[in-house]
This record gives C-alpha cells, structure tokens and sequence, in this order.
C-alpha cells in the first residue's frame, strides 16, 4: 500500500524521500537525520506519538489494561513502554539552598504482604519532585535520597517521626513539625488519586518495584 510523500520527517525538520518498499508499504528516508520511517503502520504500537499518548494515560490514572484496550496494543507492550518512557524522566538539576520536604508513601508489591514504600523529595517553593526511591523502609533505602539533598545544600529538611532520619539528616537543618510536610502529604493524595496501584484500598498493585518506580516516575516527571 503506498500513500502520498510526508514532506517532513516525524524526527526532525528533514526532508524525506523514497527509499524502497517492505512487505507493500512504502518506506522513506530522512535527508537530514537519516532516519527511515512508514508511510503507514500496521502495529499500533509502533505509530508516532504513542508514547505521549501512554504518559498522558498514566496520569490521568488509567490502569495498564485500560491504557492497552485505548491505544490498541497489548498489554505486555504497554508496560514495557511505560519502563522506556521513565528511564528517559528524571528530576533535572536541582537548584541549591532550597527547602524540601521528605515523606514516604506506603504501598504493596507482588501481594498484600509484600509492603514497600515511595520515599520522595518535594521542593517547598516549586512543589517540584526532586528525587525518588523505591524500597523497603531502611536507612538503606533512604540514604541516597537525603544525600541528594545534602549535596544541593539544603537549607531546611522537614520529614515527619521516622527514626531513620536523625542519623541522616544533620540536626542543624532537619526540622519535624506539626504541618510542616502539608504540601508533601498533599502530594502523596495526589499519587494515590493517579495511580490505583498506591491505593489503600485496591485490588491493584504492582508485580515488581521498577514497574511500580516507572510508574510514580511517569506521574511526577512525565
């Protein structure tokens, strides 16, 4: 099946022109960015734009079935994109001096008894997610996480009771206060609302925690 010549290639501002043909669909190349694409696609998933059609899906809190029964693919391949998609998404750089409040959200991984906690860090002034960790509740897990902080400088670190944090926050600039974390634990209604994975109350959850990391990272960075 051959269609008419895309003036402009999907990756760039290149020209395209024809380059041969494949199991009856026309195929072109890029002059600038040599890229080759399909005039048509038969598998969905490989149909620009899919992957921000997926991101918009997940936070807008639809489930990986219901995004694979909307896009016209199958699940496996959603959930593979949707990793993809989170190992390109990160906080960026982190401005220096800020102050963060840090607060972990508890959830399940692979059965109710499996319990494991979203630990992360919001910048008081931007309400930018700063840094993520996925994990049990350990010093271990939560190390990385603070120290992130550190290195930017914080000039204030509020989190709520937990043990962990004295023996990793210095004590000059951790504060545990009534109504300090209000904006941390706004957020974490927020992530429960988009994803039905970090319901209280649910009968979904996550098989594995980089599919459950992926997700909250789509949510909070994509």
């Amino acid at each position: 099946m051959y269609t008419s010549l895309p003036f402009q290639c999907r990756h760039c501002t290149g020209a395209c022109t024809r380059k041969g043909a494949y199991d009856e669909v026309q195929l072109y190349k890029c002059g600038a960015c040599g890229k080759y694409q399909r005039s048509t696609y038969r598998n969905k998933a490989c149909t620009p734009g899919v992957d921000a059609r997926i991101t918009t899906y997940v936070r807008e809190g639809c489930g990986i079935r219901s995004i694979a029964r909307i896009v016209g693919i199958s699940a496996t391949t959603v959930i593979a994109r949707i990793k993809r998609i989170a190992a390109r998404l990160g906080p960026g750089p982190i401005a220096k001096g800020r102050t963060y409040e840090v607060d972990e959200l508890s959830t399940f991984v692979g059965n109710k008894k499996n319990r494991v906690w979203v630990a992360y860090a919001l910048d008081r002034s931007t309400k930018d997610v700063v840094g993520m960790r996925v994990g049990k509740r350990s010093k271990r897990m939560l190390r990385p996480l603070v120290d992130t902080l550190l290195l930017a400088e914080a000039k204030r670190i509020h989190t709520d009771g937990c043990d962990s944090y004295p023996a990793l926050i210095p004590a000059k600039i951790h504060r545990v206060k009534r109504f300090a974390t209000n904006g941390i634990e706004r957020m974490n209604l927020t992530l429960r609302t988009r994803l039905k994975r970090l319901g209280r109350r649910t009968i979904c959850y996550s098989k594995s925690i980089a599919m459950l990391a992926a997700c909250v990272a789509v949510v909070c960075w994509g």
